[in-house]
Order: structure tokens, then C-alpha cells, then sequence
């Protein structure tokens, strides 16, 4: 099974596969002298790869951090084969080997956006969601944890919260209490594992700003943490 860091790698590999290939166009020959242009070259193919994960850390959503990834193997694919192909002085074994190697990273890097995600429990911090939105989100994810923030606890909410152990806060957006409950220590207190779920962080851009920057501080994976202004992701 494929670790959690490889999508993190794949971009580097990448890029690695990318500065080997194009060291393959500028100098194929393995006796010939590689001059500094290239070795700055290939160091500057590296670094983006690098920067790449850096960049992608910053975005709120996988989707985000895919296209990104995605984006950047294009980009590689089209440098490589704009190289190549307007390359003739290349060829031979040199040529051979650099493509080969090039290829296997683009491989490498493709196959760690493929693997199998292993199944976590979820959990659901929400807030301004109608009831029964709740309710049918709640049912069709059976052993989904829910953390529902409101300003009146109603009876359909008292329901909800003893059919599926929802857990309540009531309060207005800035009750004290309430963002006490939604905070990293508060958070921490009601769900231990907190760092092994997936979540799910629905409400106004203001409420996923705040349990967001306590799900860092509780060091939840960025890639567990989904944000929507409504129940549908």
C-alpha cells in the first residue's frame, strides 16, 4: 500500500525524471563535460517539484492540490517533449537511458495520485445548515461524527443529537462558550481522535476560517480537511 507522502513525493520524482531528460537533450554523450548552465538547469527542474508541494500545503482543497500537480506534470510532459523534439543532435544510448528514467517518474508520480485512500471516520463541523439537511446527510453516512454549532437548540435538533450522538453547541456566532467548543482545545476535548478523520467543515467563510485554524493547531492532515459552504462536497 502506497504511504500518505506519496502525492507529496510525486512532484518531486517528477521533476527529478524531468531534469534527467533534459540533461539527456543538452549533454547525451556520459564522457562529454556538463557546464553550469545545465547543472543550474536541472537544479531549477528540481527545486520546482519542491515548490510545487510548498504551494500545494497552502491550498484549502484536495481538488485544489490536484490541479496543481496535475498542472505542473503537463507543463514537464510539454518541456520534454518541445526538448526532444527539436533536438536532433540526440541520440543514441544517452537519449535512451534519460527518457527511460524520465519515464519512470512521470509513472511514479501518476501512480501516487491513484493510491487506494484507506478508510478513516468522518466528522462533520457545521453550522447555518438546515435540519434536515443534516438528517439526510447523517443517514446516508452511517458512524459519521457530527459537531453542530446553532443559536436555538430546537426539538428536531434534540432528536437528531440522541439518534446520532450530534454533538450541540449552542450560542451565538461570537458566544464565548460557543467558540470555546469549536476551538482546538474544545474540539480536542470532545473528539480524541480528531487527527484520524476526515473533515468536513460546512458554514460561512468566517466559521471554516475559525474551526479550520483550530484544526491545525490540532494537526490534522490538510489533506483530511474539506470546506463547504453547504453539505454538498
Amino acid at each position: 500500500m502506497a504511504s500518505e507522502a506519496n502525492p507529496q513525493q510525486g512532484p518531486i520524482l517528477f521533476w527529478s525524471g524531468v531534469a534527467i531528460a533534459e540533461l539527456g537533450a543538452i549533454q547525451p554523450g556520459f564522457g562529454a563535460p556538463w557546464t553550469p548552465s545545465a547543472y543550474a538547469a536541472a537544479a531549477l527542474l528540481v527545486a520546482l517539484g519542491f515548490v510545487t508541494v510548498k504551494a500545494a500545503a497552502y491550498l484549502r482543497t484536495e481538488e485544489a492540490r490536484q490541479r496543481l500537480r496535475l498542472g505542473g506534470y503537463l507543463t514537464g510532459a510539454l518541456l520534454v517533449a518541445h526538448e526532444f523534439g527539436g533536438t536532433t543532435a540526440v541520440s543514441g544510448f544517452g537519449r535512451v537511458c534519460s527518457l527511460l528514467l524520465y519515464a519512470a517518474a512521470a509513472v511514479m508520480a501518476v501512480l501516487s495520485h491513484r493510491a487506494p485512500r484507506t478508510s478513516r471516520p468522518s466528522l462533520l463541523i457545521a453550522t447555518g445548515l438546515d435540519p434536515r439537511t443534516l438528517h439526510e446527510r447523517l443517514a446516508d453516512e452511517p458512524g459519521t461524527v457530527a459537531v453542530y454549532r446553532t443559536e436555538r437548540v430546537t426539538d428536531e435538533l434534540r432528536e437528531l443529537q440522541a439518534r446520532y450522538r450530534v454533538i450541540l453547541v449552542e450560542g451565538a456566532e461570537h458566544d464565548p462558550r460557543a467558540k470555546e467548543r469549536v476551538s482546538a482545545s474544545g474540539l480536542g476535548r470532545e473528539i480524541p481522535d480528531i487527527a484520524e478523520r476526515e473533515v468536513v467543515v460546512a458554514g460561512p467563510r468566517r466559521f471554516q476560517r475559525y474551526v479550520g485554524g483550530a484544526l491545525s493547531r490540532l494537526a490534522v492532515p490538510r489533506s483530511q480537511i474539506h470546506f463547504s459552504s453547504d453539505l454538498k462536497v
